[in-house]
């Protein structure tokens, strides 16, 4: 398990693995009822990333850390330069989308 955290709030490793104890045990037990079996999960601190500027992006770095961690791209590449842009993009989808069918 990642836990992206390029603006350090997490003072301490040993706060980030209390914070993520529930998940860390639930998940692998929710996985076995699909029989899917893992020992366990490992945390891992990424702290690379880019920091966002305001506290209304955090929607959008999320959004783009899964699209560019499902196509297998480097979430470094998730960079306040483009926000805008992101933004922009995620408003006209959420637009366009045909909600009476």
């Amino acid at each position: 398990m990642f836990v992206y955290d390029p603006d350090m709030s997490y003072s301490m490793d040993d706060q980030i693995r209390s914070d993520l104890e529930p998940m860390t045990t639930i998940l692998p037990m929710l996985l076995k009822k699909i029989n899917i079996v893992i020992d366990a999960l490992a945390i891992e601190r990424i702290t690379t990333t880019s920091k966002q500027s305001n506290s209304g992006n955090c929607s959008v770095y999320a959004i783009k850390y899964i699209e560019f961690l499902s196509i297998g791209r480097q979430v470094e590449l998730v960079i306040v330069f483009y926000m805008p842009k992101w933004w922009r993009k995620l408003a006209v989808e959420l637009y366009t989308i045909d909600c009476t069918t």
